[in-house]
């Protein structure tokens, strides 16, 4: 007698009166995050109830991947088998691909609009004065990058300082073909929100734009989708004197912070800091 396939109604369910484990906050957020915290059945488009799912039906396995936003409906469905895990991983796979291209398309630019590299590891490049033995080549950051770096760890310094914080520097979040360049982040390990820090030497007031604040955002919000972590945001403004701490200098910085919730304004002169990287070439701006 051939073996018959047991209808998935019969076969025997996880006891869900016991309590559900816990879903870690960083990954919970992620996993709405990339549904835009709604249904991830998009012909639903329901908001304002969203449950996640275990696609495998193990609550233990709190990997992203086996985790899914559904509204109560469709919940019910997926655990009724009305919607079987093979969609459900489809539904996933079409989520996560809106997801990946939506970072990959801001981080292109974010890279456009942002200012060279202004506090990027000082990379060599070659010389234009070349020894002359012909067998030797010889390489040299450029000055103004050397500088320029050297103040904001400076700054970064001092406000580590100041806030009480220990900060990561010249972080790297790389996934793929993505990589998003933070100066500082401080990470905690409960739901508190992460810090995120970004330099800018404001030298002369009329490099004084709102753009600035804008790409603090930008990186909080990609930090975001990336990590499913919610971040703010501390802009570092170093400027080149100090009449320019003045209230009201600065004043496209300062409103276009003013309009920012979750990003806020430090403004430190190189007098403050103690250092002063001398004449910069225009190239970094």
């Amino acid at each position: 007698m051939g073996d018959k396939t047991t209808p998935r109604s019969s076969l025997p369910k996880e006891p869900y009166d016991s309590a559900r484990p816990h879903i870690p906050a960083a990954t919970r957020r992620l996993v709405l995050v990339e549904s835009g915290h709604s249904c991830a059945l998009r012909v639903c488009g329901e908001t304002t109830y969203v449950e996640l799912h275990h696609i495998d039906e193990n609550r233990e396995n709190n990997d992203p991947a086996n985790l899914i936003a559904l509204c109560d409906m469709h919940h019910k469905m997926a655990h009724d088998g009305k919607i079987d895990r093979k969609s459900l991983r489809m539904y996933k796979e079409q989520l996560s691909s809106v997801r990946e291209a939506e970072i990959l398309e801001r981080l292109t630019r974010l890279e456009a609009q942002s200012e060279p590299a202004k506090s990027d590891l000082p990379v060599a490049e070659t010389s234009a004065e070349q020894p002359s033995d012909s067998r030797i080549r010889q390489i040299a950051a450029p000055r103004w990058r050397v500088q320029a770096f050297a103040l904001g760890q400076v700054a970064i310094t001092r406000y580590e300082d100041e806030a009480g914080v220990y900060l990561q520097r010249h972080v790297e979040l790389i996934a793929g073909e993505k990589r998003l360049v933070l100066d500082g982040l401080k990470q905690f390990e409960d739901d508190q929100a992460d810090i995120i820090v970004d330099f800018v030497y404001v030298r002369k007031s009329y490099l004084d734009a709102p753009t600035y604040a804008k790409w603090v955002q930008e990186k909080l919000e990609i930090y975001e989708l990336m990590t499913g972590r919610r971040a703010t945001g501390v802009l570092l403004a170093v400027v080149g004197k100090e009449s320019m701490l003045a209230e009201a200098e600065l004043p496209a910085i300062r409103s276009s912070v003013r309009d920012l919730e979750d990003v806020t304004l430090r403004v430190y002169s190189c007098g403050q800091l103690g250092f002063h990287p001398g004449p910069i070439s225009a190239s970094l701006f």
